[in-house]
């Protein structure tokens, strides 16, 4: 992954912790996350993950099991709006984020989703204390 680009690459992790956020579609981030764990048992890898609706969380049931056996990997999932079938998070990851996730322990942090999601996502990462040497980004475009 480069710090943008067209073509999602999956980044090579340097670091004790890694950090990926995604919103709209899970998308190549489900991959990567994969061969991260596999390659590194040492490595702490934090999955947001933000979607539209429960129907738009494809894929990420796979990895929210994996994250209840892997004592290095943690995952949180959020909806944008309230779902009486839903018992997760609710709001934009953005916000998510900003209540969650400790700035000192991001020394590499990958963002997959829209420009936009892409954009304050960045921003609130900034707000936070978060460098931009730190966030790599990749987008897709947005079909509506």
């Amino acid at each position: 992954m480069s710090k943008d680009s067209s073509d999602f690459v999956c980044p090579e992790v340097n670091y004790e912790e890694v950090v990926f956020i995604a919103g709209g579609e899970i998308g190549p981030v489900r991959d990567c996350v994969t061969r991260t764990l596999k390659n590194s048992q040492s490595q702490n890898v934090r999955l947001f993950f933000g979607a539209n609706s429960k129907k738009d969380l494809n894929g990420a049931k796979e990895l929210q099991e994996l994250s209840q056996f892997q004592n290095n990997f943690h995952m949180v999932t959020s909806l944008n709006s309230p779902n009486p079938e839903w018992s997760g998070e609710v709001g934009l990851i953005t916000d998510v984020v900003r209540d969650q996730l400790n700035p000192e322990n991001v020394k590499q942090c990958f963002i997959y989703g829209t420009r936009k999601m892409i954009e304050e996502t960045e921003r609130t990462l900034k707000r936070m204390g978060v460098s931009k040497e730190e966030i790599y980004r990749d987008s897709f475009p947005r079909d509506y």
